[in-house]
């Protein structure tokens, strides 16, 4: 799958710099289009429909504090990233058919932002997404993994630059690593070192992880098959460690989730991996 549209949903202000150069150098990396998205909320969404009494010149009002909160807070990031764009000389304008120079554009969009992420990203090629908080999904993340059927790039808030040379395969043989592996085509082509990792508990599950050395041989890449003992150590702790030994600048796994009643719960490796890795996380579920 060739990258050609980038969304990256912005929600708060911290480390705006660094996260908006971060995501303006993958679009740089793949020679594509960023589209930012800033969600607002339109007050009328946040009131109950018996509130449609109410009268107009009351929402105008409420629209008018929330604008002025929301435009204060997101000045300095706006100046963050026309800043970013000069330093790197990517041109802020609309995607447009054809395109061979990465560009951006900032777009103010009305609505929640798990539901502009889930619509957007159905139309993007890659979702760009902080490293949450405390290791804790974010309303972004959990919109694009379970709702966009694209692949997410979960970036390390302070990381600014992207240029994956050693790229790690966490294979399992389930098809949310299958998808994953698929997403990473691009990556993997232009990677100096592959390398499929495995647990010894999935050693020997099919397709094993020759199975997929041997697959993307036919694609022209060449891979490094490692099996890692966990010992007393959890998995996705020793499948961090391993990936760190192996100078990885990038790993390439499935998110794994189960549904309690009416609500997605994420698998422990899953989490682990948000909350403890220190590199870039290509994932989708």
């Amino acid at each position: 799958m060739t990258i050609k549209t980038i969304i990256m949903p912005f929600a708060s202000h911290a480390y705006a710099r660094e996260r908006l150069e971060g995501a303006l150098n993958v679009a740089r990396y793949f020679g594509a289009h960023l589209d930012v998205l800033h969600a607002k909320i339109n007050p009328r969404q946040l009131l109950p429909e018996e509130s449609q009494l109410i009268s107009d010149e009351f929402y105008k009002r409420i629209d008018q504090i929330v604008s002025d909160y929301v435009s204060e807070d997101f000045e300095s990031v706006r100046e963050a990233f026309d800043e970013a764009c000069k330093s790197l000389g990517i041109s802020q304008q609309a995607a447009t058919p054809g395109q061979t120079q990465s560009t951006s554009f900032w777009h103010d969009v009305p609505g929640f932002r798990g539901e502009v992420v889930a619509e957007r990203g159905k139309i993007s090629d890659l979702t760009v997404v902080p490293q949450p908080k405390r290791g804790k999904t974010s309303v972004s993340f959990e919109a694009a993994i379970l709702h966009s059927g694209k692949p997410v790039l979960v970036m390390p808030r302070t990381q600014t630059a992207f240029s994956p040379k050693s790229v790690v395969i966490a294979w399992n043989g389930d098809t949310q690593a299958v998808r994953a592996v698929a997403a990473a085509m691009p990556l993997l082509k232009r990677a100096e070192k592959v390398t499929i990792i495995t647990s010894e508990r999935s050693e020997t599950k099919r397709p094993t992880q020759k199975g997929l050395r041997d697959y993307l041989a036919l694609h022209g890449i060449d891979g490094e098959c490692v099996v890692f003992k966990s010992g007393r150590m959890r998995v996705p702790q020793a499948l961090l460690e391993t990936a760190n030994q192996h100078n990885a600048d990038l790993i390439v796994c499935g998110a794994y989730a189960h549904q309690r009643i009416h609500q997605q719960m994420f698998g422990d490796v899953t989490k682990t991996l948000l909350r403890k890795s220190t590199l870039p996380l290509l994932m989708i579920g």
